[in-house]
């Protein structure tokens, strides 16, 4: 709610840049996501690149094909009534076109969205993979604004070394229009409890599933209060209480788990310790009757 209540702000005063960074699996890109449905909700035009990996052309292509930019000179007809909107993911008319070509058809688009009192919003996902050239680059493009007011906002989304990358001599100018900026970091261990109690009760399984205090402790240790992390320790403790067909989650399910994911050895369902140390005695004597009954099944086949 934090991390939304800044960008938010940030994108209702129009401003250059917004910044939002963290550890991996720590909800960036599913802040994104809800940042994208809030806006949805207001008079605001959105662009997610989620692989910024992509050469300078195919980034400009990808943010006017996202953004549902149409060539009005190539645009297709609908003459059976179809909606327009198919038009939106009809990138066709973009290959061949040169990188002056593209900012050009940018500008133009996001002046026409500001006569209509449209605002546009580009997050870039992963952020922290885009070269010293791109991020140059994205810079200038924040420079496309009319006398009164911008055209573009430009939110990064990125893994911790984004921030090293932007305090580099060369980003400078661009770390300085960054106005809004937020790290998204682990959970405590009280909304690690009560992160899973909501996921539990939104999937159904409040009434009769629980998890033992030991098992929440455990689950924020070994997670570190990393959501992604949680998510997956949970899942392998389900399966393994589900293994032994109890509703309780214990302490000893999550090690199991933990260990699962680690590579440390199988979290599935193990016959039991004790179970082997009894069936010991009876094994050899086994072996040597299935052999006689082999044998003697040999001979009378022989004869």
């Amino acid at each position: 709610r934090e991390a939304l209540s800044h960008i938010l702000y940030g994108i209702e005063r129009r401003e250059g840049f917004g910044l939002i960074v963290g550890d991996i699996g720590t909800g960036k890109t599913t802040l994104c996501w809800a940042l994208l449905d809030r806006l949805e909700k207001k008079n605001v035009r959105t662009a997610l690149i989620q692989n910024p990996m992509l050469p300078e052309t195919d980034i400009l292509r990808s943010i006017l094909q996202d953004l549902g930019a149409r060539d009005d000179d190539v645009r297709p007809r609908q003459p059976d009534g179809e909606s327009e909107a198919l038009e939106v993911f009809d990138g066709a008319w973009l290959e061949g076109l040169t990188k002056k070509q593209l900012l050009d058809r940018l500008n133009r688009f996001l002046a026409a969205r500001a006569r209509e009192d449209v605002f546009t919003v580009l997050i870039i996902d992963e952020a922290q993979n885009l070269s010293i050239e791109l991020l140059e680059q994205l810079r200038l493009l924040s420079n496309l604004e009319t006398a009164k007011k911008k055209l573009l906002q430009i939110i990064f989304v990125g893994q911790l070394e984004l921030e090293q990358k932007l305090r580099s001599p060369s980003m400078r100018q661009l770390n300085q229009r960054i106005s809004v900026r937020f790290r998204t970091g682990p959970l405590s261990k009280g909304d690690t409890e009560r992160y899973i109690r909501h996921r539990l009760a939104k999937a159904g399984g409040g009434a009769r599933l629980r998890f033992r205090s030991g098992a929440f402790r455990s689950i924020w240790r070994r997670s570190g209060g990393c959501p992604r992390r949680i998510n997956l320790l949970c899942d392998r403790a389900l399966l393994a209480a589900y293994s032994e067909r109890t509703f309780l989650v214990t302490s000893k399910h999550v090690r199991r788990a933990a260990r699962g994911l680690d590579g440390d050895g199988y979290s599935g369902t193990r016959v039991s310790s004790v179970w082997s140390s009894r069936a010991v005695p009876y094994i050899v004597p086994a072996a040597l009757l299935l052999f006689i009954l082999c044998f003697l099944a040999y001979k009378g086949l022989a004869h």
